[in-house]
């Protein structure tokens, strides 16, 4: 079957290859990929500022169809729809074989059968929605009526801004670098921003007094951003990262304790959320496929990854039967 492979370490060495269909255990499921995402995380593992554990297929944001069972599962059947539920142990697409491939093998407890309502496209964002769903309503505690800023307008930072919205934030504020203008500030408008604008000092100026946002979402691991969240959220306001950057950060901490600030950060979600989502996702308030720019064959991988970096979209499906 086709799969694309993290061959060896260091920059590079990603590879369409030819490789065994997996064989499965008892208690696992061999899933047809119908698509898998393309994270950023993917870009950096290509780039080696990610790192893995090659040779790897990699690609971890999956939904497919069971075609085969282990003896010991009972919850699902061949032709189930299924897509991601919780991670698995070891992490698939980064330390275990991933999905852009044809097929893959999973824990059958790491999955379940894809909602009623949910396309395949909106299924394959489950993972991404988790982190976005867990900063909003789990760790902020965004209340009705809270000003919101979002820096980093990926696709973390944009499910932020469209979860913020439904939460009830009064005022939602997108900053992102000037190469998300021609794409991702006009979709963060689209998604719930009021405003979507560039980070700068420009930006920042306006964000003091009763602008002062109760909430600051941090999705881009920029050090600058950061240190603007701190220096310009309202007295017990929180400061939610999400972004990973390397640092290091100059952060004012005696505003964080005169101003009486809660820096907060979180990595993945919970079951609780996922559920949420889907009903938000059902009801129309929740679009997951707004971010996708499109779906291309897993054989065009190169251009899919090349339309990412150049920020020519937020979001690209690769569909491995092609």
């Amino acid at each position: 079957m086709n799969a694309l492979v993290k061959t060896a370490a260091g920059p590079g060495h990603l590879e369409l290859c030819d490789v065994p269909i997996p064989e499965i255990g008892d208690d696992d499921v061999l899933m047809k990929v119908t698509y898998c995402g393309v994270c950023g995380s993917d870009l950096h593992m290509e780039s080696w500022l990610h790192d893995c554990s090659p040779p790897v297929v990699l690609g971890h944001e999956y939904t497919g169809v069971v075609a085969q069972v282990g003896a010991g599962v009972t919850q699902f059947r061949d032709g189930d729809l299924v897509s991601y539920y919780r991670a698995p142990n070891p992490f698939p697409g980064v330390i275990a074989d991933g999905g852009f491939a044809e097929y893959m093998r999973l824990p059958a407890a790491s999955l379940w059968k894809t909602p009623d309502g949910v396309t395949p496209e909106e299924a394959t964002q489950f993972e991404t929605v988790l982190p976005p769903m867990e900063a909003v309503r789990d760790v902020a505690r965004l209340k009705p009526g809270e000003r919101v800023v979002v820096t980093g307008p990926g696709q973390i930072g944009l499910l932020i801004t469209n979860i913020a919205r439904i939460a009830g934030a009064s005022h939602i504020t997108v900053l992102g670098g000037p190469d998300d203008e021609a794409v991702r500030l006009p979709l963060a408008r689209d998604m719930g921003a009021d405003e979507a604008a560039p980070f700068g000092e420009e930006a920042l100026a306006t964000l003091k007094g009763k602008n002062a946002p109760a909430v600051w979402f941090e999705a881009s691991g920029a050090a600058p951003a950061i240190e603007a969240a701190v220096d310009h959220v309202a007295q017990r306001g929180r400061v939610v990262i999400t972004g990973i950057g390397s640092g290091p950060w100059n952060v004012n901490m005696w505003r964080v304790a005169r101003h009486s600030l809660r820096l907060l950060g979180l990595w993945g979600g919970n079951h609780a959320a996922l559920e949420q989502a889907v009903e938000w996702i059902r009801a129309g308030e929740l679009d997951m496929s707004a971010t996708i720019a499109g779906i291309m064959p897993l054989t065009e991988w190169q251009e899919a990854f090349s339309k990412l970096r150049r920020k020519e979209a937020v979001k690209i499906l690769l569909d491995p039967s092609q």
